[in-house]
């Protein structure tokens, strides 16, 4: 089955993106619903997966103080201070590691890389 994901935004100050996939979710509901076959087709013969935002924490932490006051790093980071954007885990180095050392696949599985706890 097709699938295709589309994440608009992993910063909760960078809205274009986000207000866009709204309007495709919008707009695929209403033609679904109107009976437009390119769309019937396309909702029911694909996975479809959209995220409008991925920090709607930092969002809503811009949207209050406004696009004048925002600046650019308001709403980057999460109420718990993360920034989406550098904080996934370092999984190659572990795997090219492995690699080096002949450790793939028999001790080290390549299809399973454990998240490390730093």
């Amino acid at each position: 089955e097709p699938e295709f994901r589309y994440v608009a935004g992993m910063h909760g100050n960078e809205v274009l993106g986000r207000e866009l996939l709204l309007n495709l979710m919008e707009f695929l509901c209403r033609e679904f619903r109107l009976g437009n076959p390119r769309v019937v087709q396309l909702v029911t013969d694909t996975r479809i997966h959209l995220l409008p935002s991925m920090n709607p924490d930092g969002y809503e932490t811009a949207y209050k103080l406004g696009s004048e006051l925002a600046g650019w790093a308001m709403g980057r980071w999460t109420y718990e201070g993360i920034d989406l954007n550098h904080n996934f885990a370092d999984l190659n180095t572990a795997l090219w590691d492995a690699e080096d050392n002949d450790l793939v696949p028999h001790q080290f599985p390549n299809h399973y890389i454990p998240i490390p706890e730093y």
